[in-house]
């Protein structure tokens, strides 16, 4: 197999044997990185950009693998990253779940590797010409690099406002329009430009998302979980809820308690509505 040039590879997998084969076998058409957990694979990710994604879904909590998939798919600068699942899990509603949220491929194990390493060179190839379109394109890039300038300062502006209005549902659009300094008509044309959504769409959507992780991790009622994230109707949160993920709250509370864990505060500051999740 061609090694494909500076090609980068994240393992995210939580058995040692099975991390360290993988890494063993992959290092030698590609630059490796491993994480034996979501912990670690979002400290990596701080400071990484890797071309494929290897993730393992039965990760230990607070983050398994659907719950960074989940992270993965909503940042912006990550959401662009082939992922291949990897699971013991073979039923077809698990790699139907994997596949609508976001990954490009779901392999079971035990698989064979040989299988493995072409899915793996042919999603990177894809990235990799979608990458040299552009850089060969001198006049899209310059253009590229002025838009992104100011998308960068209105992502950065715009997260950090909505933030800290998630849990408070007295907030309104007008309110972070005004804290923006435009009109409430720029706010929503940039915010459907850059996350394909308005802005009262985007909170929402983090809403239900930081919801989704108290109910997984059992940290309290669907009542409880529903006025923590600023509802003020509990039948209102719970259809928004199973319009998002098919299902409702009550069935996403049968999981093992939260269990602590350290993040640095770097990884704290980069996914900072973690922090309401994990201690």
């Amino acid at each position: 197999m061609i090694r494909l040039a500076n090609s980068t590879v994240l393992i995210v997998e939580d058995n040692n044997s099975l991390r360290e084969t993988l890494y063993d076998i992959l290092s030698i058409h590609h630059k490796v990185y491993k994480a034996e957990s979501g912990t670690t694979a979002l400290e990596t990710l701080e400071t990484l950009t890797p071309d494929l994604i290897l993730l393992d879904i039965m990760l230990p909590f607070p983050l398994d693998g659907f719950s960074i998939l989940r992270i993965l798919k909503n940042e912006p600068k990550l959401s662009s990253i082939p992922v291949i699942l990897i699971s013991a899990l073979s039923s077809e509603q698990k790699i139907s779940e994997g596949l609508e949220m976001g990954a490009n491929d779901y392999i079971v194990k035990p698989f064979v590797m040989n299988e493995l390493l072409l899915k793996t060179r042919n999603l990177i190839a894809i990235r990799q010409k979608m990458k040299q379109h552009f850089e060969n394109d001198t006049m899209l890039k310059i253009a590229t690099d002025t838009i992104g300038d100011f998308e960068s300062d209105f992502k950065r502006k715009f997260e950090s406002i909505a933030e800290n209005m998630i849990e408070n549902s007295d907030n309104t659009i007008p309110s972070i329009a005004e804290k923006m300094s435009m009109s409430i008509s720029t706010l929503e044309r940039w915010t459907k430009k850059i996350y394909g959504m308005t802005p009262k769409k985007f909170i929402l959507n983090i809403k239900i998302i930081k919801a989704e992780i108290l109910l997984r991790q059992n940290m309290g009622s669907v009542k409880d979980v529903a006025y923590t994230m600023g509802f003020n109707s509990v039948p209102y949160f719970c259809l928004c809820f199973r319009k998002k993920y098919g299902n409702s709250p009550k069935s996403f509370t049968s999981y093992p308690e939260k269990i602590h864990c350290h993040i640095s505060s770097e990884i704290k500051k980069t996914f900072s509505w973690l922090d309401d999740f994990i201690t």
